[in-house]
């Protein structure tokens, strides 16, 4: 009988211990439409009507939106999603007889479009002030204590130092045309990578751009520099638009030097299809590189990073020194499946290109061919590694030596952005309709960044033929208005969740747990006190 009673105490117990681990493993759920929100101005319901074209705006300096939290919920997380990255807020915590509880600024976090905020369990109302003009809001969401669903994105901080820099010029082109380049290094090999976009196509390719990462295993930041996205018929037109070519340089060398890649990836100098923008952003990068080298070039970012080498410069389907990637060879670190695989799972999420672009290896834009333009590690000779002649450890034998920079510097170099969202946004490196790629004319006058690295017909601005995008289309990559293979639906890749902030709390998932232990105790107690009293009865009964 006292077996009996061992075995019974040992599985409530066990029971109990259950429990608490369902009850530490709690999701949080949105609560957004359970909140009472107010704002000083503007249309709050701009603030959660997850419309992709509404914002809230204000204009006065002290615009503040409050949020009334439901009683019976615990505060978990607060989620603001911006028009571009931050410069200036205040959130204010309070309880239910608001009593002020915390009060944090934009230095509690780094700048990014998808701010996450995790709140004190008791926190009842809330008071998001803006410190900053021109900032605009486009959703904001509100959970429950708890642990987020994986699908909600907790970016961490951009890489300190990179091994790798891919500089894509579109939001979809660092998949179309580098193919498996940012799953196999970043998330396969997980090399520190930055991922560099040039034009700002709308806040909705933004939003891709960042869905697409996120499914494919990256958690680290990527740059928005935000050049205008628009269709132009010259590379000085296109110079012209994106502010001339110093300021495409320094924005270019600023990048570099902040993040000293020891390896940069970028597109074709010929602009894979004739693009002028992808030509500028190629060719622009043979001057950053040399520029990013020398003291004496753009002071202001040298002064505050220091100067850089690059080691090593590719190009998209450049033809000297070329190398082949493998895209296609299945990894045990993607899950089993390949890089290319993963790619096209990231452009699943590019929903407003699928009708024209696909992920495709070989073909005339073939994803897997690069050639090596500049080298200070000499040549390649495998000719398959991006990094090869680089050392293993180079970007943590770096930050070991020279240490890490302070959060608050990022604050510092948040680009300037127009004030409202051009209506003609992204729509700069889209098809015509007919379903052919734009025909480019001829370049006019002085070409500043003039490519002398061939001399065959065609080449430096001149007339490029019309290509049909069925070249690029995929048999694998459903249309727009299909149903989507559901393997790529969901994020293959395996991952490590994003952790929560340093020094936050965890809300009330910990609570729930210690109720649940205490309860389960009880139960034991409970257990223990009546299988006792059983005993005691049959012993008196034997005795009569």
């Amino acid at each position: 009988m006292k077996r009996m009673i061992v075995r019974l105490i040992v599985a409530l117990c066990l029971c109990a211990a259950f429990a608490a681990g369902c009850a530490l493993a709690e999701e949080a759920a949105d609560i957004t439409s359970k909140c009472k929100f107010k704002v000083s101005e503007g249309d709050r319901g701009n603030l959660y009507d997850k419309n992709i074209r509404s914002l809230w705006k204000y204009s006065r300096a002290d615009a503040y939106v409050g949020i009334h939290l439901p009683k019976d919920a615990r505060a978990g997380w607060l989620r603001i999603e911006w028009l571009y990255d931050p410069k200036g807020f205040e959130l204010i915590e309070y309880d239910a007889d608001l009593n002020e509880l915390r009060t944090r600024d934009q230095t509690c976090t780094f700048p990014n479009i998808y701010t996450m905020l995790e709140l004190l369990p008791e926190t009842s109302y809330l008071q998001l002030k803006m410190t900053a003009k021109n900032q605009q809001i486009g959703n904001m969401r509100v959970y429950s204590a708890g642990d987020l669903p994986k699908e909600v994105q907790v970016w961490e901080r951009p890489v300190e130092k990179a091994d790798l820099m891919v500089v894509s010029t579109h939001q979809d082109d660092e998949l179309i045309f580098l193919g498996g380049t940012i799953p196999y290094y970043a998330t396969a090999l997980k090399k520190p990578t930055i991922v560099v976009y040039m034009t700002n196509c709308s806040r909705y390719r933004r939003n891709e751009a960042l869905n697409a990462l996120w499914v494919m295993g990256v958690r680290t930041y990527p740059e928005f520099i935000n050049f205008q996205d628009k269709k132009v018929e010259s590379i000085n037109k296109g110079i012209a638009l994106w502010g001339g070519k110093d300021n495409i340089l320094s924005a270019l060398v600023e990048r570099i030097r902040r993040y000293k890649p020891e390896v940069i990836v970028t597109q074709d100098l010929d602009g894979e299809y004739g693009h002028i923008q992808h030509k500028i952003t190629a060719r622009a990068m043979m001057y950053a590189i040399e520029a990013a080298a020398d003291p004496a070039q753009y002071p202001e970012s040298q002064e505050k990073y220091g100067e850089w080498q690059v080691k090593k410069l590719y190009h998209h389907l450049y033809k000297k020194n070329q190398i082949q990637m493998d895209w296609e060879t299945k990894l045990d670190s993607l899950n089993g499946y390949s890089p290319l695989k993963v790619a096209q799972i990231g452009m699943n999420e590019h929903a407003s290109q699928l009708k024209y672009y696909a992920v495709k290896n070989h073909g005339t834009y073939d994803n897997s061919k690069f050639g090596l333009y500049f080298t200070t590690v000499g040549e390649d000779v495998a000719k398959n590694d991006f990094l090869e002649h680089i050392a293993p450890n180079a970007s943590a034998d770096y930050l070991a030596e020279h240490g890490v920079r302070e959060l608050a510097e990022l604050w510092e170099d948040v680009p300037e952005v127009p004030e409202d969202e051009d209506e003609d946004a992204g729509q700069g490196d889209a098809p015509d309709v007919d379903g052919a790629a734009v025909v480019v004319e001829a370049d006019d006058g002085e070409d500043v960044f003039a490519v002398a690295h061939d001399d065959e017909p065609g080449q430096d601005g001149g007339e490029q033929p019309a290509v049909e995008l069925a070249e690029a289309a995929s048999a694998e990559q459903p249309a727009a208005s299909e149903a989507p293979d559901p393997a790529m639906e969901t994020p293959q890749p395996t991952v490590t969740p994003a952790p929560r902030p340093a020094n936050e709390s965890s809300g009330g998932s910990a609570a729930l747990a210690v109720g649940m232990i205490v309860a389960g105790v009880a139960t034991v107690g409970v257990g223990g006190w009546y299988a006792y009293r059983t005993l005691g009865h049959r012993r008196r009964r034997r005795r009569r």
